[in-house]
């Protein structure tokens, strides 16, 4: 094998293998290494959306993701404490196609497949592209450095044999507790700041009733955070919970049990009870997970080096999912890798770009996050936007642009709904 790349991608989950698929188009020497042997499990939610959609097509594995084991959401529908149900159908804002200059709102459905499935079919594809080198069952132990530069990897084959690869960039896409981003000194695990963090959960179920999208619920004892059930086909349903890590300690003393609250609901709540009564949940699904939300920004770049996805604490604060903004700063990541081993700048404008392309989306969907601990104020939007369609369209034109979102952070929104 050899020694010397261009540039390193460490983690080759939906991140790490979109950034090797974008890096060969680049005409880049590429090494991709992972600690597992694929295909491997996730913990997450599974949802692919509209995003990871585009770039799917982009790479040209739509088509292959659509063949597997699979569900389909056109929307999602959020459900408040006291039962109205909102759904928003998945779009994304695209140019006229008559010309006006303006944008439409054209439809982009979602999917719901295993990570294992999913994350095998993007490293599948990565690893057999030219420029492409895979190395599966690699653990990272460090980086290689030259002055305050980084330059490389160290880590030990599945072996057990220590092994050295130089690169002129590494790119760590090693996940929330990413060795990577420690190394560097992007970020300190020991000190964690737990009010961006969210604890969350999944497990299978077979045999849960009415699976027709995916289903956002927000319940007592679970906010800030939600409930949530998406269809994944084969009969199949990814069931779990998110909360944030700094609320799972209340006020009174009183420890969260985030897993057994959830339960509890499943097994007594009326809108959940008669749905999982014949319901089973799959041995061995249970998966928990931390996840770092965008709302702290940590340093994304340096000398020799750039972070993506989770490992750039990239997950979106209010609806915690991490595919899409993995993918899309793996795509600019390695646009700006391309450059910068052009001789056209540093690494510092990868994350001026990320910034500027996913900042105010996440500076959104952190306050939008803040929001949901008014219980009252979820309420009273969700049964107005249930129950009136010219305040659902809205709502609707709020979730597919984020220009518009911000209006759920003024006061006078709330108050043209109560005389609505």
């Amino acid at each position: 094998m050899q020694s010397r790349y261009d540039v390193a991608v460490v983690g080759a989950g939906p991140g790490g293998s979109t950034a090797a698929a974008f890096l060969s188009r680049a005409g880049l020497k590429t090494l991709l290494l992972d600690k597992a042997k694929f295909p491997r499990d996730k913990s997450c939610g599974d949802a692919v959306c509209s995003k990871s959609v585009r770039i799917l097509k982009d790479l040209g594995l739509d088509a292959e993701v659509r063949s597997k084991v699979f569900a389909q959401s056109d929307g999602q529908v959020f459900v408040s404490l006291q039962g109205d149900a909102l759904r928003l159908p998945f779009a994304h804002l695209a140019p006229d196609p008559r010309g006006s200059g303006a944008t439409v709102r054209e439809p982009t459905p979602a999917y719901v497949i295993k990570r294992e499935i999913f994350d095998d079919v993007l490293f599948q594809h990565a690893s057999r592209l030219p420029h492409v080198t895979a190395l599966e069952e690699f653990t990272t132990t460090g980086l290689l450095r030259e002055g305050d530069g980084v330059r490389g990897v160290v880590g030990t084959d599945r072996e057990g044999r220590e092994q050295r690869f130089s690169a002129r960039l590494v790119i760590g896409a090693d996940g929330a507790m990413s060795k990577v981003a420690e190394a560097v000194g992007a970020y300190d695990f020991k000190h964690k700041q737990r009010d961006h963090w969210i604890a969350a959960f999944r497990i299978y179920y077979e045999g849960v009733r009415d699976l027709k999208e995916m289903e956002i619920h927000f319940l007592d004892g679970l906010m800030p955070g939600y409930f949530w059930i998406f269809p994944v086909g084969g009969g199949l349903a990814n069931v779990g919970a998110g909360m944030i890590e700094s609320q799972l300690n209340r006020a009174s003393g009183k420890k969260v049990n985030l897993r057994k609250a959830t339960c509890e609901a499943i097994a007594n709540h009326p809108r959940f009870r008669e749905r999982f009564a014949g319901a089973r949940e799959v041995a061995g699904s249970f998966r928990g997970g931390q996840l770092p939300c965008g709302s702290e920004r940590r340093k994304l770049a340096g000398d020799g080096w750039m972070l993506i996805g989770d490992a750039a604490s990239l997950i979106d604060p209010f609806s915690g999912e991490g595919i899409s903004n993995a993918m899309h700063s793996a795509q600019l990541a390695a646009e700006t890798a391309a450059e910068v081993l052009q001789g056209k700048g540093g690494t510092e404008r990868y994350a001026a770009r990320v910034w500027e392309e996913l900042g105010p989306e996440l500076d959104t969907a952190y306050q939008l996050q803040k929001l949901t601990r008014f219980k009252w104020l979820m309420n009273f939007l969700l049964r107005k936007a249930a129950r009136s369609e010219r305040i659902r369209e809205a709502v609707t034109g709020i979730a597919v642009d984020q220009t518009q979102a911000k209006q759920l952070l003024n006061p006078l929104f709330y108050l043209r709904l109560l005389v609505a």
